[in-house]
């Protein structure tokens, strides 16, 4: 069981996918449908940390989360690496970083620029996700923008070619329907923020999320990438028509077959999955081992 703050948060990472060289310390690349890190197959073992979701002012009332941005620091660092985490995962405020957002905060995309560079110095693979739900301080539009690009290029320049770092390039697209309507809308999307990230001079992996705020990849059609190092960001969170094995095969499993493919967020809790939560996430994890990967649970809310 985590301890203290990071019980706040939860992160399932399941590599469906890990596969070409690497040059630094870190360094993640994608082939096929695997993850690599310096090389190597990689299965990322990480935390969600909310503490840097929004900007100070804007986190104010919110006690959980200004809780969470006061507790971090080394010692939050330090804490998850003994848990067994390999990687972090950064989410982030679009309004905070957008220069053309009322709510845009230089000191604030300092502070992130510097959470991102402390956790490396640590040792650690970081994911930066771009929020833009009303935790990040505003609600904003639930597809990418140019607001986005905008909030991107803010920080970019710190990371853009620590391929040790990976670009969650937009957190839980609002994108309700899985039609071929609705993924022609995510495709015209996605795919000029690819275009604008590569040409702002990103060489990171970069994770796109799927329909349905990341739940499912059914129909999805192709994204281009010049550098050829796309991944996928899955959210499989338990719930009604989210909890079988059949359902996840569907929604995720089959795309993960051909594409690289991460969990970034899941949950396991008592109020999701019933008395003995563990039951129902295992099912989730013979998806990822099968192609010689695997997962690892970030949280649970279950008493053991």
């Amino acid at each position: 069981m985590i301890r203290g703050w990071l019980a706040a948060v939860a992160l399932a990472l399941c590599v469906v996918a890990t596969a070409g060289a690497a040059d630094a310390v870190g360094s993640v690349t994608v082939e096929g449908s695997r993850f690599y890190r310096d090389g190597a197959p990689w299965v990322a073992e990480g935390v969600t940390l909310v503490g840097l979701v929004s900007p100070a002012g804007l986190v104010a009332n919110k006690a959980t989360y200004a809780a969470a941005r006061k507790s971090f620091g080394p010692g939050m660092l330090g804490q998850a690496k003994r848990f067994g985490a390999d990687l972090v995962r950064f989410q982030v405020s679009q309004t905070g970083l957008d220069p053309k957002s009322k709510g845009y905060d230089a000191h604030y995309r300092d502070e992130v620029a510097s959470a991102v560079t402390l956790a490396r110095k640590s040792g650690l693979n970081v994911i930066v996700s771009m929020q833009w739900q009303g935790v990040s301080g505003k609600r904003e539009a639930g597809m990418p923008s140019a607001a986005t690009l905008r909030a991107w290029n803010a920080i970019l320049g710190g990371f853009a070619k620590d391929k040790g770092v990976l670009l969650e390039i937009f957190n839980e697209p609002e994108l309700r329907g899985i039609r071929p309507n609705d993924w022609a809308e995510w495709q015209d999307s996605m795919q000029p923020l690819i275009d604008g990230l590569r040409a702002a001079g990103s060489q990171n992996v970069l994770l796109v999320g799927g329909a349905q705020f990341a739940r499912s990849f059914i129909g999805a059609p192709s994204l281009s990438d010049p550098l050829g190092e796309l991944g996928y960001a899955v959210h499989p969170y338990l719930g009604e028509h989210n909890q079988t094995r059949g359902q996840w095969e569907k929604k995720f499993g089959a795309f993960a077959s051909k594409h690289p493919v991460m969990a970034t967020e899941f949950n396991s809790s008592a109020t999701t999955a019933g008395p003995s939560c563990p039951s129902r996430p295992r099912p989730c994890s013979t998806i990822c081992t099968r192609s010689g990967s695997g997962w690892s649970l970030g949280r649970s809310t279950c008493r053991t």
